[in-house]
């Protein structure tokens, strides 16, 4: 291979992680905290922008998509674990235990209703991973409302229509209830019947169940059947959800209102009341509205939650954290001041150990650090802790290819060869070498990321794409510097 081909190649692998890595300096370093925001909008949000704005906005989330983003441990923001409760897949066979097939079933849809709610919630890259077979890690970056989280990730999205037992509601006392508003004897209810409670805001806006009513259990319509799910507004400028059934669900809620006009409809999602209309007239068309005293944004995220649909099996959490950015910042600036002066020392051990030849190993050192968040950039990678430790330990390994390689060199030197054999027999015996090891840690990097799982992870896809990138600076990039170097400066004796 010449060495004008060589040099294309290189120019061609740092324009490519030039153009990756541009992104990702645009994003950190261009647009403001206040931009990198906007792009956090879900499209019902970017609805009251103008088009200017909203084009910008657009493209701003189509950049995001191209960047190195920060992890939890970086950015700061929420960290969930989920356990699904099996036990009401039990009741609903009747006790028998969920099969592990049927385990395996819920735990795929819950995921994947999981990433459906959370992709439409505004949040940059979360990640949603399985731990072990019944546990489920939500982690949601630079997420600063942990009760807005909660309410998008918990939310059960059962949507259910029931029909008010009026009579036995109309037997419910205030004497009834304990001080906690729960119901003393439970033998007034019917067994056909069931106790809900319709919630509502208080004066310091916090949802409370206000009072006790009465349902018939029997399930008329669920959210099995909605279409489409939107916000919008009433006559008197109050959000309202607003959905359109499927047309099965059309004809069947057409069906249960003609034959129930006077009576109270409860619109029940996840377990509470939301509102219970009187049905008036037959209701044609599917069109259905919730009205509450929800803000805009709940209004929005209980049409998130019914767009998304509802989960197979009931979610508790088993543990929730909640990471703040100043952590975060103090990570960052702990990590970088590590990577600087560690690379800081090894350039300095270079220099002062290879002298001139040392100064081809730095540069190489720093193309090496650049190609890597090029790649980086170009995968979308999400950086954490680990992966910066993987970044610096590629620094490490970066410069102990150069010492075999270098020592080679020198080696040959010492047996009399010339400047050029010298270099060209000491790249030819420290290829093996290079090879081998790297080989191997390439093979524990692969194992680490196939059942590895967060931090772990994260750290071998780093460590492994720098060793790649190592071997390509440290046999082919070095080597053509020592190339060029010596028909420019006509060396005739190798300052290592």
């Amino acid at each position: 291979m010449n060495r004008a081909f060589r040099i294309v190649i290189v120019l061609i692998v740092i324009g490519i992680a030039v153009w990756g890595f541009s992104y990702t300096y645009k994003w950190y370093f261009v647009y403001s905290e206040e931009d990198r925001e906007l792009a956090n909008l879900t499209s019902l949000e970017l609805a009251d922008y103008p088009e200017e704005k909203r084009l910008q906005i657009k493209e701003m989330k189509q950049l995001r998509s191209r960047i190195i983003n920060l992890g939890l441990d970086l950015k700061g923001g929420i960290y969930m674990v989920l356990e699904p409760d099996y036990e009401e897949m039990k009741k609903r066979s009747g006790g028998a235990e969920p099969t592990q097939a049927e385990i395996s079933d819920a735990m795929r849809r819950v995921i994947e209703i999981l990433r459906n709610r959370i992709d439409k919630f505004g949040v940059s890259e979360p990640t949603i991973t399985t731990q072990g077979e019944d546990r489920i890690i939500v982690e949601l970056p630079g997420s600063k409302d942990p009760d807005r989280a909660q309410t998008v990730v918990m939310g059960r999205g059962l949507l259910e229509f029931m029909l008010v037992d009026e009579d036995t509601a109309a037997k419910l006392t205030r004497d009834m209830f304990d001080d906690m508003g729960n119901l003393i004897d439970a033998s007034i209810i019917p067994e056909t019947s069931a106790l809900f409670y319709l919630w509502e805001k208080n004066k310091y806006d916090v949802l409370e169940r206000r009072r006790a009513v009465v349902l018939y259990d029997e399930i008329l319509l669920d959210g099995s059947t909605i279409k489409k799910a939107q916000v919008q507004t009433d006559n008197f400028g109050k959000p309202e959800v607003v959905f359109s059934l499927s047309s099965e669900g059309a004809k069947h809620f057409s069906t249960i209102t003609g034959a129930n006009v006077g009576k109270r409809l409860a619109i029940v999602f996840d377990g509470k009341i939301l509102s219970m209309p009187s049905i008036r007239e037959r209701i044609p068309g599917g069109q259905v509205r919730i009205t509450g005293t929800f803000s805009m944004k709940e209004a929005q995220d209980q049409a998130l939650v019914l767009r998304a649909g509802a989960f197979p099996v009931p979610l508790q959490i088993a543990e929730q954290r909640t990471i703040g950015p100043s952590l975060g910042r103090d990570s960052i600036e702990a990590g970088v001041k590590a990577a600087i002066i560690g690379a800081i020392a090894v350039v300095l051990f270079m220099l002062i150990y290879f002298k001139l030849s040392g100064i081809i190993a730095d540069i190489a050192l720093g193309l090496n650090i650049f190609l890597l968040l090029g790649v980086l950039a170009w995968l979308n990678f999400t950086l954490t802790l680990p992966g910066i430790a993987g970044m610096i330990l590629t620094v490490g390994m970066a410069v102990d290819a150069n010492v075999i390689i270098f020592e080679r060199i020198k080696e040959e030197i010492r047996n009399g060869k010339t400047v050029i054999a010298s270099i060209q027999s000491g790249y030819d015996k420290a290829f093996r070498t290079i090879l081998d090891a790297n080989m191997t840690t390439l093979i524990a990097t692969f194992v680490l990321s196939q059942f590895g799982s967060g931090p772990i992870k994260g750290f071998a896809v780093t460590l492994s794409i720098g060793i790649v990138i190592n071997m390509f600076t440290s046999l082919f990039v070095t080597k053509l510097l020592f190339s060029i170097g010596m028909d420019i400066f006509r060396v005739r004796k190798l300052s290592i």
